[in-house]
């Protein structure tokens, strides 16, 4: 490269959380130096370069299986060089496929980062003309993996070097290689070389064991011309037992189009576990010649990339495939479905420069600091989420900062992702001077690029690598069921700091699942289970990583002293008490006050309490578990026994009553251990409303009087535990006296004195008084008389008493009121006329003394209800009207000495009508017709009162009336004669039902049948006939079927007649719709298998809502416009049938052919067993060919246009070697096609 007098420039970052850990910056790192030309520009300086961050770092740099080894301590957020020319023999991964021992290990007590720089006869170290530069950025942990794919440029050489420019007398040429380093003893590493490499074949694996940490093995390239295909690196696969660290180099490239450059490239690569999918570049300054360029190394087989910088450009490649890609535009994005490397060769002019770009997603940071070194250009290359361009800070001495007018979008990304490559002058960002860029609202990704096309160029990226992920979720642990939860104490570090606890076999509650250290406090089902399984799962934008810990349970004691109990005072002893114990071996009992367990020591005893633990009406026993099965904590339980007072009762006080008294209030009270009784007692009576209350009443019956005395008992009730107690009230009673008036209670209205006679029981004495205005002779006498006073008589009645002198029982009186008198009269009624066929209806009435009477006929007729009522009916017999009248006597019998009374009434009978008619019989709805036929011997019929039986009602001779339903009615007609005498006769009338015409037509579509299925309907008998008129045409069946030519409205009348003959019509205006018309197109035909074939449907008709799609091969849809892929070949016939909005459907039909897509198989066996021996193209048809085999040098060793020809392992007429080929085929399918697709294939024999 250009001699430059610069500074190498140092980046390093700084202020990092601790708890963040990022990819360059760690605590400990692995690495293997390249080695370098002397006789380029001899091969020192070197040196590695330590940054700190917050804190100060005591770091140790050692050579494990050298003896280099040495510890310093470096300040905070400070930079320090330590020079290694001294150990430039030992520290060269030289020479190729030797177990070296080079490697260095690195490690602090913080987090440092670390750069080695290359720059032979570097300025700041020992004077001199400094060339071939490069600087290795170390990756720390996460550069440590087990599985790597090694990138490099594909598209230069080597530059041949034809001096001994260290005079050493050899002229070494330099060399790409990769260096592997072990970071445990007795690691073994397989390789697998994509060229020849010193010691081995390309393509070939092999195996190498290291046997100490620190040991070297460098896999190099046998040839320079590196641009060659097969003459590569790139693709290398490198397979360990253990983490390992790889250095990739390629010295001296020369791009032979750019100027003469030739420069040292390299890098700490990461493991495939770390690299991305997604990566943005931006551009640099080389010189058309010098091609600037991305290299792309899928990590996994058939990866599809993406490569968007403006215009869409798609690949498909395998691991370790190398694609390359020209960088033209400012900014370009690259996308993967599968992990991939990317390495971007770029520079000023011919000057080259290269980095491993860190992937998007996972990575980045949110602070970098970095230095200024020399006054060459100088450009910042930044990407970050669109947005965030608004939050960077640029620190420094300088005046520069970070516009977000620089940032542009960065295409294929939908505006998600900004990019932008500013250039610092030394005003802005001084040289010699320590820059902070920092985000405040995400990570972004920081590349430098710096120098200049005659000087040189040095390209980093710096933003940190964060993809590995560590999750730890804890050990698993063995818990006791008693236990109630469980301290989870995880940790994630690494690409993210945060994440999430899941539990996959529990049912318990986790508590703050977010937090890394939290607790879960387990279901009974959980112990139940006997386990349950955590999952600690990383979150953030890496890839989740997950870590499980699972929590046994062993089952610890479970002692139960049993429920608690409760005694009375008065019925306490020796208490029994019940314990259970599980999962140990027994236990005892404790506790109480003085109280005397029977046996403490077994689980079943009693305890006989103190008076101590009565007198605290309780006491608590503790059962404890002895001896746990699984050495878990023993477990007490508690139970307490409650002493409660006994009931108070109180009856009340004893009783003396009089048999009068029907009740008794008792006002009972219980107090105490319950406040419920019950009233019991020796008599017969009741308690009202309950006996069940203790203030309640007791209803005394006879039994109780007639016994004398009873007793009353109250006894408490819900006494729980305590036995019951009861107190009793005596009631003593003495008879009532028995008081009666024995005199009569009418006389004559003429007396002026009558007697008084009555009895009183014995031992009482008498008292007579009255409301009346005469005297009594003596009150105290019990058979005595009464003055009767004038007004007495006039008032008509007077009241006397009789009453027993009150003492313990209250005074008993009879009384009668004393009627005075008037004689009977009999009121018959006046004379009265009555039709024949009436009864006649009797209103006497008797006054006086009495009011009763008797009736007697002259005639033979009947009395109802009896003739003993004054007010009663007369039924008359034939003879009674056959003599025209009858006479009818009342008759008031004698009472008190007054004499009987008579009156008599005649009853004269009238001539009736005969009432008679004749009906017709008629269907429901039509009029039937009533016609009288009364007569009558004296005068005329003049009324007429119908009744039709249906509600309806006339008052004319001869009506007509209208049934609204079918049936058989009882009409009557009422017929009245001018002498207001009336005849009634029923006659039963028939009216037949009559049918209801009713039809359903199916979809009606023109030129399609439509069927008319009947639904009439009659109430009783049946309908047998139709009749439908269709306008041209009809028909007389029941359900028929009927096709209409043309769309539009048309008339449909059905008729319908009864086997009774009542007929009824309907009339249906029938819209017949216009049938669609089916019709489709497709795309493309003919097609491949499996290949996407596009329906559009073409139908036509009135709101066409259903399509069902029939492809011919078993598979049917029923969307409007499908897509369809066929899974085998041929030709098919495909129908579609349409439905529109009205149900009308139609169907037509179409044919595709289906071809194969080509395919080849992954190896053969060209072995002549006429099985797999020829390795061809399957499929087709195809319209051209053109298939080709390489051998892994690039050779075509093998090409075909005709399908049919395939290769048979053969090259120049010899058998080809054992191994993998790569092949490539474009076919052009009969629909003009064009596939082209590429391989490898295994020979096998």
């Amino acid at each position: 490269m250009k001699r430059m007098k610069y500074v190498l420039l140092l980046l390093m970052l700084a202020k990092m959380a601790f708890t963040n850990v990022q990819a360059q910056v760690d605590t400990v790192f692995w690495y293997a130096a390249p080695w370098v030309t002397p006789d380029h520009d001899n091969n020192v300086q070197m040196a590695f370069r330590i940054s700190t961050l917050g804190a100060p770092a005591t770091v140790r740099i050692q050579m494990p299986t050298a003896t280099y080894d040495t510890t310093f301590t470096i300040p905070a957020s400070s930079l320090v060089s330590v020079d290694l020319n001294h150990l430039v023999n030992d520290l060269e991964s030289a020479p190729a496929d030797a177990i070296l021992t080079s490697g260095f290990k690195i490690t602090s007590d913080e987090f440092i980062t670390v750069v080695y720089d290359f720059i032979s006869d570097l300025v700041t170290i020992t004077p001199g003309t400094p060339n071939n530069p490069e600087t290795y950025s170390l990756k720390g942990q996460n550069g440590m993996g087990t599985e790597f794919v090694t990138p490099f440029q594909t598209i230069w050489n080597n530059r041949d070097l034809n001096n001994d420019r260290n005079g050493d007398g050899t002229v070494t040429d330099p060399r790409q290689f990769f260096s592997v380093v072990a970071t445990e003893d007795n690691t073994t590493i397989w390789i697998t070389p994509k060229c020849d490499v010193v010691g081995h074949p390309a393509n070939v694996t092999y195996s190498v064991t290291l046997p100490l940490a620190g040991n070297v093995y460098t896999c190099e390239n046998v040839v320079m011309t590196t641009s060659n295909p097969g003459s590569s690196l790139s693709g290398s696969i490198v397979v360990s037992d253990k983490p390992v660290s790889v250095t990739i180099n390629d010295d001296s490239v020369n791009p032979s189009g750019g100027g003469g450059c030739f420069d040292l490239m390299g890098d700490q690569i990461v493991p495939t576990d770390v690299i991305g999918t997604d990566y943005i570049v931006n551009i640099g300054f080389l010189n058309p010649g010098s091609n600037e360029s991305i290299f792309i190394i899928p990590a996994e087989n058939f990866t599809n990339i993406t490569i968007d910088d403006g215009g869409v450009t798609t690949t498909l490649a395998n691991q370790g495939e190398t694609v390359q890609y020209s960088i033209t535009n400012p900014l370009t994005y690259v996308s993967a479905d599968k992990p991939v490397y990317l390495v971007h060769m770029s520079g000023y002019g011919c000057e080259l420069g290269m980095a491993i770009l860190p992937p998007l997603n996972c990575a980045g940071s949110d602070e970098v600091s970095f230095s200024r070194n020399n006054n060459q250009q100088f450009l910042l290359n930044l990407l970050c989420e669109a947005g965030d361009e608004t939050a960077f800070t640029l620190t420094g001495p300088g005046t520069g900062t970070i516009n977000p007018a620089s940032f542009s979008p960065v295409p294929g990304t939908g505006g998600a992702w900004v990019g932008a490559q500013i250039d610092f002058n030394t005003t802005e960002i001084p040289s010699g001077t320590q820059n902070t860029i920092s985000n405040s609202a995400g990570f972004f990704s920081m590349g430098v690029i710096n120098g200049g096309p005659t000087t040189g160029c040095l390209y980093h990226y710096m933003s940190s690598f964060q993809r590995k992920v560590i999750t730890r979720a804890g050990n698993d642990t063995t818990l006791c069921s008693a236990e109630n939860q469980v301290q989870l104490n995880g940790s994630v570090t690494g690409g993210t700091t945060t994440g999430i606890w899941t539990v996959l076999d529990g049912t318990g509650t986790l508590n703050t699942p977010t937090n890394l250290v939290t607790t879960y406090d387990p279901s009974p089902g959980d112990y139940t289970q006997g386990f349950v399984t955590f999952v600690l799962t990383s979150t953030g934008n890496c890839e989740p990583a997950a870590d499980t810990m699972q929590v046994t349970y062993v089952q610890s004691p479970d002692a139960d002293a049993g429920p608690d109990d409760s005694y009375c005072k008065n019925n306490v002893g020796a208490i029994p008490i019940n314990a259970t114990v599980q999962f140990a071996s027994g236990g005892s009992w404790s506790g109480g006050s003085g109280g005397a367990f029977g046996n403490s020591g077994s689980l079943s005893t009693t305890y006989t309490p103190s008076p101590t633990d009565l007198a605290a009406d309780s006491v608590e026993l503790y059962f404890t578990s002895a001896g746990s099965l699984f050495a878990c904590p023993d477990y007490e339980d508690t139970m307490v026994i409650y002493f409660t007072n006994p009931p108070s009762v109180t009856a009340g006080a004893d009783l003396v009553l009089c048999s009068s008294e029907t009740e008794i209030n008792l006002n009972g009270s219980v107090t105490g251990a319950t406040t419920t009784g019950t009233w019991t007692t020796t008599g017969l009576g009741a308690f009202s409303p309950s006996a069940a209350d203790p203030i309640t009443d007791y209803l005394i019956s006879a039994g109780d009087v007639a016994a004398g005395n009873i007793w009353l008992t109250l006894t408490s009730t819900n006494n729980g535990n305590c036995l019951a107690e009861q107190d009793s009230i005596q009631v003593n009673f003495i008879d009532e006296p028995t008081v009666t008036i024995t005199s009569n209670d009418s006389v004559c209205s003429n007396l002026n004195l009558m007697d008084l006679n009555g009895t009183i029981s014995s031992g009482f004495s008498p008292n007579w008084t009255t409301t009346g205005f005469g005297s009594i002779v003596n009150p105290n006498a019990i058979n005595t008389q009464y003055n009767i006073a004038t007004i007495d008589t006039v008032l008509g009645y007077v009241d006397i008493f009789l009453s027993s002198v009150p003492g313990i029982c209250p005074a008993v009186t009879d009384s009668i009121r004393v009627f005075f008198i008037d004689p009977p009269q009999a009121l018959a009624g006046p004379d009265q006329e009555f039709c024949s066929n009436e009864v006649v209806t009797l209103n006497g009435a008797v006054n006086g003394v009495i009011n009763t009477g008797t009736w007697s006929s002259s005639g033979t007729g009947t009395f109802s209800p009896s003739p003993n009522f004054v007010i009663t009916n007369y039924i008359p017999s034939a003879g009674d009207i056959g003599n025209g009248s009858v006479t009818l006597t009342l008759t008031a019998a004698s009472a008190l000495g007054c004499p009987a009374d008579v009156d008599a009434v005649v009853v004269t009978f009238k001539e009736i009508p005969t009432a008679n008619f004749t009906v017709t019989e008629e269907c429901e709805g039509n009029n039937t017709t009533f016609t009288d036929l009364s007569t009558t011997n004296v005068g005329s019929i003049n009324s007429w009162s119908w009744d039709f039986g249906s509600g309806g009602v006339s008052s004319v001779q001869n009506p007509i009336h209208t049934y609204s339903g079918s049936g058989t009615y009882n009409a009557t007609l009422i017929a009245g004669a001018d002498n207001n005498c009336y005849d009634t006769i029923t006659i039963p009338v028939t009216v037949n039902p009559v049918p209801v015409a009713n039809f359903s037509p199916t979809v009606a579509c023109e030129n399609l049948p439509i069927t008319f299925s009947d639904l009439s309907f009659i109430s009783s008998g049946s309908v047998d006939s139709w009749y439908y008129d269709f306008g041209p045409d009809f028909s007389t069946d029941q359900n028929p079927t009927y096709t209409f030519n043309a769309p539009g409205l048309q008339q449909v009348t059905l008729t319908v007649t009864s086997d009774l003959g009542c007929v009824d019509d309907t009339t249906m205006q029938l819209t017949v719709n216009p049938a669609p018309n089916a019709d489709f197109n497709f795309a493309p035909n003919p097609a491949l298998v499996l290949e996407n074939v596009d329906f559009l449907d073409l139908s036509t008709g009135l709101g066409i809502n259903q399509w069902f799609w029939d492809y011919g091969d078993g598979e049917a849809d029923n969307i409007q416009n499908p897509t369809h892929a066929y899974d085998e070949g041929g030709d098919y016939t495909i129908y579609l049938i349409v439905t529109d909005q009205n149900g009308c459907v139609d169907t037509t039909s179409k044919d595709i052919t289906v071809a194969l897509p080509p395919v080849v198989p992954s190896g053969f066996t060209p072995n002549g067993d006429n099985e797999n021996d020829v390795f061809l193209i399957r499929g087709g048809p195809f319209k051209d060919v053109d298939f080709r085999v390489y051998n892994h040098w690039g050779e075509l060793i093998f090409q075909s246009f005709d399908a049919a020809v395939g290769w048979d392992g053969t090259f120049n007429n010899e058998p080809a070697p054992l191994g993998v080929y790569t092949w490539t085929f474009t076919v052009t399918m009969t629909n003009n096609a064009i596939i082209k697709q590429s391989g490898d294939v295994t020979l096998i024999r």
